[in-house]
């Protein structure tokens, strides 16, 4: 599935990230076409997708201004159906199919809940469309056969039952959809705290970047350790490693996922080295952060690196 996925974005124009990220697991592919930027975890069975999951690839979309979407084979139900749009930890989920009509300008608007399939009502053009045509909220419930206080509730923005939909549709002759708006997970990422660090080391990286001005949250089942930021433009891409040796896959990986998304790749050592890149990320010793007392240092010690210019 990973392999089909990768083959189909790239033919719609899309850059995609390679399939073997380090073997980390909380997402599989990165794609990205124009502002369209997405996080992807693609599972044959959906039921596996976990709440701990979602939590990191919800923190990763925020932090990146990307969306995160599941693609999946099946469900507890049976296979995912084409055009529905499932949830599971405020993550959407969608076929494969899908997702690729998704991409390609067909917006999905059912979806599944608890009862059977659902379609979001545009409250405005369904109350508009009432008006017009000289409708009460009596007389439309008593074509649709709902009470009035369910009328009222999706002239408020409520979803219908596709079954209800559909006679509303057919009575007020309009299109009253509301399309699923997939790139606004309506989950909050958590902000990181030094408590939350293994050690001492990545809690120095903390607080020295969190005093040069740039906001850092840590970031797990990733190639890299964290995300430093004062701006989209200014997004680094970080891998803390405790040692140089044995780290140039990871290295790579992270260099690929900030070329994607056109960030910033950046390796910080715990012990000095005298390598100024690996796997073509740039190489800052923690000895050499110490001494930055302000975002400017930090920006002289990236450019004298020779590779980016900040």
């Amino acid at each position: 599935m990973i392999k089909t996925l990768r083959d189909r974005l790239e033919s719609r124009g899309f850059r995609v990230s390679d399939p073997e990220l380090e073997g980390f697991v909380s997402f599989d592919l990165i794609a990205r076409r124009d502002s369209e930027r997405y996080i992807l975890k693609v599972l044959q069975n959906v039921d596996t997708f976990k709440s701990i999951n979602a939590g990191e690839i919800i923190r990763l979309a925020r932090m990146t201004s990307s969306a995160a979407i599941v693609i999946g084979g099946r469900g507890g139900s049976g296979s995912l159906q084409r055009g529905v749009v499932y949830y599971r930890h405020h993550v959407p989920i969608l076929s494969l199919k899908t997702y690729l009509d998704y991409i390609d300008g067909d917006v999905p608007y059912v979806y599944s809940g608890p009862g059977g399939f659902y379609i979001p009502i545009d409250g405005e053009a369904m109350r508009s469309a009432r008006e017009e045509m000289g409708f009460s909220i009596g007389f439309v419930s008593n074509k649709i056969g709902t009470s009035r206080r369910s009328i009222s509730l999706y002239e408020s923005g409520n979803a219908a039952t596709v079954d209800i939909f559909l006679k509303l549709e057919n009575l007020l002759l309009r299109d009253i959809r509301r399309r699923l708006d997939m790139l606004n997970v309506r989950s909050e990422a958590p902000i990181t705290s030094p408590a939350e660090f293994a050690n001492s080391f990545i809690e120095e990286v903390f607080n020295i970047m969190m005093r040069g001005g740039y906001d850092f949250q840590s970031v797990k089942k990733s190639p890299f350790d964290a995300i430093a930021y004062e701006t989209l433009e200014t997004l680094m891409l970080v891998g803390l490693f405790e040692d140089m040796s044995s780290r140039t896959e990871r290295a790579v990986a992270i260099r690929n996922v900030s070329e994607i998304f056109e960030n910033i790749p950046l390796i910080i050592s715990k012990t000095n080295t005298d390598k100024e890149h690996i796997g073509g990320c740039p190489v800052i010793n923690l000895s050499e952060l110490r001494h930055a007392q302000d975002k400017r240092d930090i920006v002289k010690i990236l450019v004298k690196k020779n590779r980016y210019d900040i």
